[in-house]
């Protein structure tokens, strides 16, 4: 069933895998949502679930993780530890390619969020197809220091989660009253606030994009006040949050493919124990 309701998918690198649990609980249930939100690893997510593949990214991320073409940490000095390109690419009878056609034909629309180098502030991708929606969903995995800026028709984009790590607001901005938002982190983990050591990388390493490295500095205090204001809204109803039960072990480039596994399963499970209390809320 098709919802007039906002999927909202936060980010997390490897911590994705819950939500890939979660979204591939909803596809098993039939549960569809009018607009798909994604950041970063929920980007990937989100087209995935837009087109309808269920087990597309749980596949990819435990049965390639060891692929060096894909993840390799000798290529941090190029920059380039995620191959992202690897995801659109044919890798044989196993490998699921995406669906476009799908994707196309979805009755959803799709929302993925970038950070613009030039200014730090977010960017706003909604329903690319082609070649244009390749690369907002580079843009919006491209972690600072890991992987290069990437190309989008908005400019040089990195991590949407710089700017923007859980973005119901754009949920909000889009006009939904019912919003799902689907974290990676448990409900009481918070951010420490960016060291010396940390501010000062920033600043020397995008010195050229001050106001980009300042949003980063910022990124811990503003995704706190995210979480605080996701709680307010979940206690008086007005969102609907589906979190980790209990706290993450899973590194943003996770190699245990076992732990890949459970967390992945884990989205799954605690995601069927919620469709009852969802539904309600959807149907409200």
């Amino acid at each position: 069933m098709l919802y007039n309701a906002a999927l909202v998918l936060e980010g997390g690198a490897f911590r994705g895998q819950y939500t890939a649990g979660v979204c591939d609980t909803f596809l098993a249930n039939h549960i569809e949502f009018s607009s798909v939100i994604g950041v970063s690893a929920g980007s990937l997510n989100g087209v995935n679930f837009v087109a309808k593949q269920y087990g597309r990214a749980a596949n990819i991320n435990i049965d390639h993780r060891h692929d060096r073409d894909y993840i390799s940490m000798t290529r941090l000095f190029k920059r380039q530890v995620i191959n992202m390109n690897y995801l659109f690419e044919d890798h044989g009878l196993s490998w699921q390619n995406f669906d476009e056609r799908a994707y196309i034909r979805s009755a959803s629309h799709f929302t993925a969020v970038a950070t613009k180098l030039q200014d730090g502030k977010k960017t706003l991708f909604t329903d690319l197809t082609g070649e244009k929606l390749k690369q907002v969903l580079i843009a919006s995995c491209s972690m600072p220091f890991m992987m290069d800026p990437a190309p989008t028709p908005d400019g040089l984009c990195l991590d949407g989660g710089i700017a923007d790590s859980i973005p119901f607001d754009v949920a909000q901005e889009q006009g939904y009253d019912k919003i799902v938002v689907v974290r990676t982190r448990d409900i009481s983990y918070r951010k420490k606030p960016s060291s010396r050591p940390v501010c000062q990388l920033y600043r020397r390493y995008f010195k050229d994009y001050p106001q980009f490295a300042e949003a980063g500095i910022l990124r811990p205090e503003v995704y706190n006040q995210q979480v605080a204001q996701i709680e307010h809204l979940r206690r008086t109803g007005q969102i609907f949050n589906i979190a980790p039960q209990h706290p993450v072990k899973v590194g943003r480039v996770e190699s245990n493919v076992k732990k890949i596994r459970k967390l992945y399963e884990t989205g799954q499970q605690e995601a069927r124990q919620l469709l009852p209390s969802l539904i309600d809320y959807l149907n409200a």
